[in-house]
């Protein structure tokens, strides 16, 4: 993938959680989702088999991205079989009032069957309802793979594989490809539900279905069809509560086979309602993972994801894009990232974590405030690993409004205009957090040795915030992103706008004659020390 170096997001440090507190001697099961609540607080939920059968729903709850858990809960009363694989595990949703939703597959007494049950909390976990199954057909057949989902409306939606179309051609003496997709909602906090709503006959049996509120509000659906005659690419449709949704394909791959994948799609909305999807399809007989935007017609912007990849995941804020997925590398298990913060038309690798024993798939979250993060559940503990750290819009947060992407960025590449006003506005971003501001220029060679210790700084101590501001012309942008990418650099890159130089100068620090590199060390409590000539990677790495 071409890289692109002007990375306006903070990648922030690495924490761990260690394993639940087992009540059993059983091990609790790795499948688990996680989800952030609108205070920002971070929650797991998971199976945990219980002494003499089955397994209870549990919840745990960081309020500091997993550096330590307050709380531990069982959401079921009683242990019940429960679904805890990597594409059917319980699932987590929050309302906009503090409400807990969760739902879970509780496998039925013959093989592939089961029900989708629900259950809720109204005062923070304290008490929970009664489990109950949100679809009103009880027959003993698969109601598998749920999803779960708000809008913005507060109406939760669930949506499950499910056979019983299928169940009725075979008694009919008739064909039916796959299972069918159905959905539900409920209007009034999972008190009562509506439905069985169908979305689509023909569904894929075995993969996860992806759910995503959209910037209307709308729960999105994207999940692996099987499209005449015997093709399973994915179909994408906005959940309907009056039960007519709209159908479109979304991916043109056309493999045909009859099997069990077991990788379900992922999607994302961002800026300007823009589709990000991921999604596993064999091609040549090759097992892929793609990313792609989801068009009215093919995918725009394809790229495939490196060889061996698998159970993707893709999170989505407004420009900035992270894709996260699975692969074993002959020694270790690991996820490794993508990261784009220009809607996806370029990545650059992100970090990666490994593990030499079990472990779940990796999951991507979408925190309060634009906070994109990493949790990935290994044997010993829960990585939390927080990829972007958006800057603060401040523009209106109506779903409405397009945003101020134009403010963000000129030109084709990320690099901003730095006009008079600009430090002001970075200081008072960043106030309360230690960063460096570097100087430098494209012909500076003095420059080059200190954006190289700059970088090596960044990769020992992703937490570095570095804002880079190239005395260049804000004309030459793309070179300044190429010279950026090529070092190594991350930062919030600016370049001199079309200004006196002079006056720009004057405004970084009156006291500054031009000589370059020059770089200024902001304390937590604001104040600045300037620093004249070529830093090296250790004065970068000092503690502030």
């Amino acid at each position: 993938m071409k890289a692109f170096a002007a990375l306006i997001l903070g990648v922030l440090a690495l924490t761990w959680m260690q394993p639940p507190h087992a009540a059993s001697s059983a091990r609790p099961e790795l499948g688990a989702s996680a989800a952030f609540d609108a205070r920002g607080r971070l929650w797991v939920v998971y199976a945990e088999p219980a002494d003499g059968g089955g397994s209870h729903v549990r919840l745990e709850r960081s309020d500091d991205r997993g550096r330590s858990w307050s709380m531990r809960i069982a959401a079921t009363p009683t242990p019940e079989p429960v679904s805890a694989d990597g594409e059917n595990r319980p699932k987590i949703a929050f309302g906009a009032a503090g409400e807990i939703y969760v739902a879970w597959t509780s496998p039925g007494s013959e093989r592939f069957t089961g029900n989708i049950r629900f259950t809720r909390s109204l005062d923070d976990g304290r008490t929970w309802s009664k489990p109950v199954v949100v679809h009103r057909d009880r027959q003993l057949i698969t109601h598998r793979f749920e999803s779960l989902a708000v809008d913005g409306a507060g109406r939760i939606w669930a949506a499950w594989i499910d056979k019983r179309d299928l169940e009725r051609a075979k008694r009919a003496g008739q064909a039916y490809a796959g299972a069918a997709v159905y959905y539900a909602y409920s209007q009034d906090r999972g008190a009562t539900w509506r439905g069985d709503f169908k979305l689509a006959d023909h569904s894929c049996e075995c993969c996860r279905i992806a759910l995503a509120r959209d910037g209307h509000g709308r729960i999105a659906a994207l999940w692996r069809h099987v499209f005449a005659p015997n093709e399973r690419d994915h179909a994408y449709a906005l959940l309907d509560p009056h039960g007519r949704p709209t159908i479109t394909r979304a991916t043109f791959d056309r493999w045909r086979i009859d099997a069990c994948p077991h990788h379900g799609p992922s999607l994302a909305f961002g800026a300007d309602d823009e589709r990000h999807a991921v999604w596993f399809n064999q091609v040549e007989g090759d097992g892929r993972v793609f990313y792609g935007r989801l068009t009215d017609g093919a995918p725009a912007g394809l790229a495939e994801l490196p060889a061996g990849a698998s159970h993707a995941d893709v999170a989505a804020h407004e420009r900035y894009v992270a894709v996260a997925w699975k692969r074993f590398d002959g020694e270790a298990t690991r996820i490794e990232t993508w990261l784009s913060h220009d809607g996806g038309r370029s990545f650059t690798s992100g970090p990666d974590e490994r593990t030499t024993g079990d472990s779940d798939q990796p999951r991507l979250l979408q925190a309060p405030h634009g906070e994109i993060v990493l949790v990935w559940r290994v044997a010993d503990r829960i990585i939390v690993r927080s990829l972007f750290s958006a800057p603060q819009s401040r523009r209106s947060h109506d779903a409405r409004e397009k945003p101020a992407a134009a403010s963000m960025q000129a030109g084709p590449s990320s690099v901003r205009p730095f006009a008079r006003s600009t430090l002001a506005e970075i200081e008072s971003r960043l106030r309360g957090q230690p960063f460096w501001l570097v100087l430098w220029d494209l012909e500076c060679s003095y420059c080059m040795h200190s954006l190289r210790g700059l970088a090596q700084a960044q990769a020992r101590n992703p937490r570095l915030r570095a804002v880079t501001i190239s005395t260049d012309s804000i004309g030459q942008a793309s070179q300044i992103t190429a010279r950026l990418a090529s070092l190594g650099v991350r930062s919030e890159a600016y370049a001199f706008a079309q200004d006196s130089v002079e006056a720009l100068r004057h405004a970084i620090d009156p006291g500054w004659a031009g000589e370059k590199p020059r770089a200024y060390r902001y304390g937590p409590d604001g104040r600045r020390k300037a620093v004249s000539g070529v830093i090296d990677a250790s004065e970068y790495g000092a503690e502030f």
